[in-house]
C-alpha cells in the first residue's frame, strides 16, 4: 500500500513539472468588460494584478464597428497615435500571443477613446530564465605548483653582482575554475507541487 502511493506521488511530481514546463493562460483584458471605454478598473491596474509569460495570450472582446487594437511603441503609447501601428486586431474578438518577454504597448484604434476614456494597456511579460547558458566547471585538473627541487639552479654570481631572475622563472599561481550559484525554482514549480497532490488525493481516494 506504500509502495502505490508513493508511485502515485511519483507519477504526479513527474505529471506537474511537464505541465508546469509548457502550460500557457489566456487572459481577457478587462474581463467581463472586455476592451472597452472607461473600464470600472483601469487596464493598467488589471495588468499589475495577473504575471505574464512567453507563450500566454491576451484575449480581446470589443465592440466590431467602433474599435479594434494597435499594437504600438512608447511614444505611440503615450500620445495616443492611431496614425500608425507594429499590428492592428480588429473584428470584435482578437487573440495576442507573446513571442518574447519585455513591455508590449496597446491602445484603442480609435484615438478619442485612448486619450479620454483610458482605452490603452501596458503588459510586462516575464523573462526567461536561461539555464543553457551557465558553463559548467572546467574538467580540467588544477595541477600543483612546482616543488623547489624541480626549480633551476641559480647561476653562479661574480662578487658585487646582484641577482637576476628571468621572467620565464616566475611561476604564476593557476585560478580555480568559477564557482556558479545554484540555479532557482521557477514560480511554476509551486503549480507542479498542487498538481502532484492532487494525483495523489485522488490516488488515495480511489
Amino acid at each position: 500500500m506504500a509502495g502505490s502511493k508513493f508511485g502515485a506521488l511519483l507519477v504526479g511530481v513527474l505529471i506537474g513539472a511537464w505541465l508546469s514546463s509548457c502550460m500557457a493562460y489566456d487572459f481577457y483584458v478587462g474581463d467581463r468588460h472586455g476592451w472597452s471605454p472607461n473600464p470600472s478598473e483601469p487596464f493598467n491596474n488589471w495588468a499589475e494584478r495577473n504575471r505574464f509569460q512567453v507563450k500566454d495570450k491576451l484575449v480581446f472582446n470589443y465592440e466590431t464597428e467602433h474599435d479594434s487594437v494597435l499594437l504600438v511603441s512608447k511614444e505611440q503609447y503615450d500620445t495616443c497615435n492611431t496614425t500608425s501601428s507594429y499590428l492592428k486586431l480588429e473584428g470584435g474578438h482578437s487573440t495576442f500571443a507573446f513571442s518574447r518577454s519585455g513591455p508590449f504597448y496597446f491602445i484603442s484604434g480609435n484615438s478619442t477613446r485612448c486619450k479620454d476614456n483610458g482605452e490603452k494597456l501596458i503588459i510586462i511579460v516575464m523573462a526567461i530564465r536561461d539555464k543553457s547558458k551557465v558553463s559548467p566547471p572546467s574538467s580540467h585538473p588544477i595541477l600543483p605548483p612546482p616543488s623547489s627541487s624541480t626549480l633551476p639552479s641559480p647561476a653562479p654570481q661574480m662578487a658585487g653582482e646582484s641577482p637576476s631572475i628571468s621572467p620565464s622563472e616566475i611561476e604564476h599561481p593557476i585560478s580555480a575554475p568559477p564557482q556558479h550559484s545554484s540555479s532557482h525554482f521557477s514560480s511554476n514549480y509551486s503549480l507542479g507541487l498542487f498538481a502532484s497532490l492532487l494525483v495523489l488525493g485522488l490516488s488515495v481516494g480511489f
